[in-house]
């Protein structure tokens, strides 16, 4: 399992246990810790720490954002598309 570096600092994050069943995935420079998961559910930590890096680090943003750039024009065409099959008013 990769992950994304923190995007702090940027050096390599791991997997924490809390205690208690809990986990999460944080950096042991600098502290940032992502969202915490129950049952030792190391995946939906896993999922917490990408959807935190997404917003947090611009290198994920720009990924993010080429997303939904790509899916604003796709819904774009689909308008046109059905704005030129629709009978006049």
């Amino acid at each position: 399992m990769k992950l994304h570096a923190c995007p702090y600092c940027a050096s390599s994050v791991e997997v924490i246990d809390l205690g208690g069943g809990h986990v999460c995935i944080g950096c042991s420079e600098c502290g940032l810790g992502g969202p915490t998961a129950r049952n030792h559910d190391v995946e939906l930590a896993r999922r917490a720490w990408e959807i935190l890096c997404a917003r947090m680090c611009s290198h994920c943003r720009k990924g993010l954002i080429k997303h939904f750039t790509e899916r604003i024009r796709e819904l774009k065409a689909e308008v046109e598309s059905l704005k030129r099959e629709a009978p006049p008013a």
